[in-house]
Formats: structure tokens, C-alpha cells, sequence
């Protein structure tokens, strides 16, 4: 765990697709401390036309969505916006004021773990 789906508004080349998420993993695992094995990531690229941001349609943008379990830090949290704000700039060359990460919390009861157990029936 950390759940993350990464949104570009503007289709990416092949590297730019790789460097963003193994770059965005590596920020997860740095800011975040957690290991490679828990870090699932999913990457969304958007047709014309179906993102709007400031009265104009196809601005490249980058959007974070991070499900975490309950109990980072704020420091922590902060460290993540910071680190992927920057990863995804340097790994699309998309404006760093346009990369957004939205994160949410979830108690441990309500994360699904392997074997079909709730987080905190997996001692997390």
C-alpha cells in the first residue's frame, strides 16, 4: 500500500510513460518509507477534449490520486507533493504549476490486503 493513479491530461512517449512511474515510485517509497513490493500504480492517459482547467480544455497536467493507509505524517505528506510535483515535471516536461496529488487517508479496516484481509486484521 500506497494505491496510486496517475492521471495525464496529454498522451506521453513510451519514456516519458516509463520515467514517470518508476520515478513516482521511487518518491513514494523515499517519502513515504515504505518498500517496492506494497506500491501499485496505475497510469491513465486522456483523449482531447475530456479535461478542462482554468476555462481551457487540454492543459498538460499531471494528477496525482494517492490511497494510503491512516497514520503518515504531515511532514511526510508534505515530502510526497514536493517529490512527485517534481518527478513529473522533470519526467514529461509538463509545467510544475500544473501537477496536482490529491491524497486520502483510509483506515486500516477498510484497506484490502493479499488474502483477502483487512489491513488491520494484517497487523498494519
Amino acid at each position: 500500500m500506497p494505491f496510486i493513479n496517475i492521471t495525464a491530461t496529454q498522451p506521453l512517449t513510451a519514456e516519458q510513460k516509463q520515467q514517470l512511474i518508476q520515478r513516482t515510485s521511487d518518491a513514494v517509497i523515499e517519502a513515504l518509507s515504505t518498500s517496492l513490493p506494497s506500491v501499485r500504480i496505475l497510469l491513465n492517459e486522456l483523449p482531447a477534449g475530456h479535461y478542462f482547467s482554468g476555462g481551457k480544455f487540454d492543459t498538460a497536467a499531471i494528477l496525482y490520486d494517492i490511497d494510503m493507509i491512516e497514520g503518515r505524517t504531515e511532514e511526510a505528506k508534505a515530502d510526497l507533493i514536493k517529490r512527485l510535483s517534481q518527478v513529473a515535471h522533470e519526467a514529461t516536461g509538463f509545467p510544475i504549476d500544473e501537477v496536482r496529488a490529491r491524497l486520502s487517508d483510509f483506515p486500516k479496516e477498510n484497506i484490502g490486503m493479499a488474502g483477502g484481509i483487512t489491513a488491520k486484521a494484517a497487523g498494519r
